[in-house]
This record gives C-alpha cells, structure tokens and sequence, in this order.
C-alpha cells in the first residue's frame, strides 16, 4: 500500500539513490542537504522507499526541486498521487505558487505536471549540463485563470 510521509535526515541515503536510478544527471548527495525537508516527502510502499519529492518554500511559493519513483514502481501513477498529496499539503498552509523546471525531453514529467494544473511559463536555456538541453519553467497558480 502507498503511503507518504515527510522526510526524515536518515533518509537522504535512499533518495541520492533513488535519484541516481531516475536520472541520467543525477544531483550529488550534498544537493540534498537542505535545512528544512518540512514540505518535502517519500513515498513508502510497505515501508520501502520508492520516490520522494523535494520542495522548496518561501512564503506563499514553493518550487519543487526534484521528485523521483524507483523504476520498478513507475507508471503505476505513484508519481501523481505524491505529486497530488504534496500540492493539498501546500494548499493546507496557503501556498499558492508552485514553480519547477523540466526538459523539454521528459514527456512524462511534463505530461504529469500538465494533468495537474501546471502551465508553461518560459524557458531556461542551457539550464541542463549533461545532456545539455533548456529547461521548460511551469507553474501552478491557485486563483488565477492565467500565467503571466
């Protein structure tokens, strides 16, 4: 059964390993020491491991960093439902601006940001080393009709 939990220090191990399955230029292990995990979580099926969601929040914005599900366990929509939990976490504290960066390859993270109220709000360029590529900045804005 899936669950989801804040992230705990002792779990950053899993996740730099997690990390380096879902990516082709995974972030290093300091990436990952953030002070505050208070709005980022893991999924648990059973009491393993299988993705986590990095946010970052200031005020009434945040911007996820990264989010990630084990290989093994994608497209079962484990991704979606922490996407989904994490965003009415936000929405429970008054956090209405939710902001990320995605390549323009990643179909699937794109897909799943649009099918959750995400929309395009303009490019990085160069912003991914390896492969180079632009990022896609998204945004959700709770309230607004618009991006802009």
């Amino acid at each position: 059964m899936l669950t989801f939990r804040g992230i705990r220090k002792g779990d950053i191990e899993r996740i730099v390993e997690l990390e380096a399955l879902c990516f082709e230029d995974p972030w290093p292990a300091e990436a990952f020491e953030i002070p505050d995990y208070q709005f980022s979580y893991v999924a648990l099926e059973d009491d393993l491991i299988i993705g986590y969601i990095i946010n970052i929040v200031a005020l009434d914005e945040a911007s996820i960093a990264s989010i990630g599900i084990h290989p093994d366990f994608q497209r079962r929509g484990y991704a979606s439902r922490l996407l989904r939990h994490t965003l009415r976490m936000f929405k429970e504290v008054g956090i209405s601006k939710v902001f990320l960066d995605v390549r323009p390859s990643n179909r699937a993270a794109r897909n799943l940001y649009l099918k959750h109220g995400f929309r395009y709000l303009g490019v990085r360029k160069g912003y991914y080393q390896s492969p180079p590529e632009d990022a896609l900045v998204m945004a959700k804005i709770e309230g607004n009709n618009e991006i802009l």
